[in-house]
């Protein structure tokens, strides 16, 4: 009885830190950033890329993003892993479409319903190349290649490693969310810290049901959160 109080005692401290370190975010690292990440073409704004280097540089361990795109958000992952001058695992994925077709029958699927193609990623399939090609020369460019293993695929489907903290940018609806979540979750260690991309409050609501997590805060619709293991 006595060890189970005190695993219990050293599972809540270890929750404790972690939000107080999450706090520590905007306090800790208020100066002007001017990341290369911000060069990168994308949707994520630069308030965004900053806040992605911020959480970088108060968590520890393996990484992993989901949905690296053209590299911008990677970018400012690898920006905040070069001046932190911690050696860490960074493995990035991004569905590797080669065509309009590819993204469609994927994304109708996953939808429930007809997708649009973005513009941008009709400009990538006209070039007969994938994100990840496009990510790697970019981060080449922005001298951060070294820090991230690009990888053209569905980490559902090649991943099998558990980090300390994810990225993902495939959780901007109920079905992607319902689709992605469990298996952030099996990637996730206790007290993983969760940074994911356009959270409502009706997304952050399920994340919260379909997840034992905690809700810290969400900035610039990146919703964050701390996984507290597996019920």
């Amino acid at each position: 009885m006595k060890l189970n109080i005190k695993k219990q005692m050293r599972t809540w401290l270890a929750k404790i830190l972690e939000t107080r370190n999450l706090a520590l975010v905007n306090t800790k690292y208020q100066k002007t950033l001017n990341l290369k990440a911000e060069q990168i073409s994308g949707w994520f704004t630069p308030a965004k890329c900053e806040k992605l280097y911020k959480l970088t540089m108060v968590t520890n361990g393996p990484i992993l993003e989901v949905g690296h795109f053209l590299g911008k958000s990677t970018a400012s992952i690898c920006e905040a892993l070069r001046d932190s001058l911690k050696n860490r695992v960074f493995n990035s994925y991004d569905l590797g479409f080669i065509s309009a077709d590819e993204f469609k029958k994927f994304y109708n699927n996953v939808h429930q319903r007809d997708t649009e193609v973005p513009p941008l990623f009709r400009q990538i399939y006209s070039q007969n190349t994938t994100s990840t090609e496009l990510a790697a020369i970019n981060l080449r460019d922005a001298g951060l290649g070294n820090y991230v293993k690009l990888i053209s695929g569905n980490f559902i489907d090649l991943d099998q490693n558990q980090y300390d903290f994810i990225f993902c940018d495939a959780m901007h609806e109920p079905h992607e969310i319902e689709l992605n979540l469990p298996h952030v979750i099996n990637h996730s260690s206790q007290h993983c810290i969760w940074a994911f991309h356009d959270m409502s409050d009706s997304n952050i609501d399920l994340v919260l049901r379909l997840s034992n997590s905690k809700f810290i805060e969400r900035a610039h619709s990146l919703g964050i959160f701390l996984f507290l293991g597996t019920n």
